[in-house]
């Protein structure tokens, strides 16, 4: 669906108390609102951000495409080849002794987010002073 644009809803049904579908297609809410099933209108931002729009226009919820990720943490002992890494996320530069283990996994790109601010945001309690120098946290997607 392209950015600005803006699609009706035909169909709407929660699924349980984050989850939803609309028009078949399965979404993770991330702002809630009250009676979410009454939106009538869907748009895409020009962040990506899809947003439901209900007959109060003062009245939103958001959601976000629902997909499986595993938050993956890259460890390097070799520090040129932590850098290469760093430029591009290229795994030609893992060697054998390098790690890559799977730490967790989420159902949205925003909670995907929120679990490797865990690690890399200085104020979080779980900061790892070695992210973005020897160790790397990344998602990725995965595909069925």
């Amino acid at each position: 669906m392209a950015k600005g644009k803006k699609t009706s809803i035909k169909e709407i049904k929660r699924l349980d108390n984050n989850e939803i579908m609309i028009n078949g297609k399965e979404y993770i809410i991330t702002e809630d609102t009250k009676d979410i099933e009454s939106a009538i209108t869907m748009k895409i931002s020009s962040n990506g951000n899809r947003i439901l729009r209900f007959e109060d226009a003062n009245k939103k919820a958001r959601i976000d495409v629902k997909k499986n990720f595993n938050i993956v943490k890259y460890s390097f002992v070799d520090k040129d080849a932590a850098s290469k890494f760093k430029k591009g996320h290229d795994q030609n530069f893992l060697t054998k002794d390098d790690l890559k283990e799977v730490i967790g996994n989420a159902n949205c790109h925003k909670d995907a987010m929120e679990m490797i601010y865990k690690f890399t945001d200085k104020k979080s309690d779980s900061y790892d002073s070695k992210s973005g120098n020897m160790n790397f946290y990344l998602f990725e997607e995965i595909k069925d």
